[in-house]
């Protein structure tokens, strides 16, 4: 009886695509956290510069 439901459950494949949707769910959400990230440091960086940028032309006061 035990023997049958293991050869069974091994046979049974539904939990390795959902192991698999797992996989690809955790590597697309790795890429879009980096990518993010990556977005969100340069555009960080292009800011501080332009902030730079108009204070050193003196026409406004500005706060970076």
């Amino acid at each position: 009886m035990f023997i049958s439901k293991l050869k069974t459950f091994l046979k049974n494949e539904d939990g390795a695509s959902m192991v698999e949707y797992a996989v690809a769910l955790l590597v697309v959400t790795a890429v879009g956290v980096s990518t993010m990230t990556s977005l969100g440091t340069a555009t960080g960086e292009s800011v501080t510069d332009a902030c730079g940028v108009i204070t050193d032309a003196g026409s406004i006061e500005a706060t970076c």
